[in-house]
């Protein structure tokens, strides 16, 4: 599948470049609501979806990424309007993904989700060594918890070895859908 935002361009229409989702709902009423000259505003909302959702996109992993993005292509001012954006076209978001991503980009999203709330629930925990706390004439009673977050810990590298694999397949599957010779284990240094 091709890379819907390397054909961004302040002057190209988001519907002109990528017609097919004219076709499908939720886009096409999306498309055919638009009563702005030239489809504008729609144009410029798919393209910040793109932007913000698509993992190929340059700002894909840059935090905060929703509201910088939906407050310049659709020239907000307010993050209320942004966040009012947001909740409006949230079906429109929420098609996005299955609608314009391959099965591979989409596996590697889902890991990258997986993966960014096992690292913060990770970086939130505290080891507890088996002690009792005292406050209050309440005593609150701490179990040790350091094997199992050694052992997330340990498995979380597992985890980072699975998602590098399913980077590995997608950049596989571009490859062979742009006709790009793919290095063999040996080329790569992999054997």
């Amino acid at each position: 599948m091709r890379n819907i935002v390397e054909n961004y361009s302040p002057d190209k229409s988001f519907w002109e470049v990528n017609p097919q989702f004219t076709v499908i709902d939720p886009f096409r009423k999306l498309y055919k609501s638009d009563r702005t000259k030239g489809k504008i505003f729609s144009s410029s909302l798919m393209w910040a979806i793109s932007f913000i959702y698509h993992p190929k996109s340059d700002v894909y992993y840059v935090d905060g990424k929703e509201y910088s993005v939906f407050k310049n292509m659709l020239d907000l001012k307010t993050d209320k309007e942004v966040h009012n954006i947001m909740e409006k076209y949230s079906n429109i978001i929420e098609s996005f993904i299955p609608s314009a991503l391959t099965q591979a980009e989409k596996s590697l999203v889902a890991w990258e989700n997986r993966l960014q709330d096992r690292d913060s629930f990770l970086a939130e925990q505290h080891y507890t060594f088996g002690y009792n706390k005292v406050e209050d004439d309440v005593t609150y009673e701490f179990k040790d918890n350091t094997k199992a977050l050694d052992d997330m810990a340990s498995k979380t590298a597992k985890l980072y070895e699975e998602y590098f694999k399913i980077r590995k397949d997608l950049n596989d599957e571009e490859a062979i859908s742009k006709n790009k010779k793919i290095d063999s284990a040996t080329a790569t240094g992999d054997i």
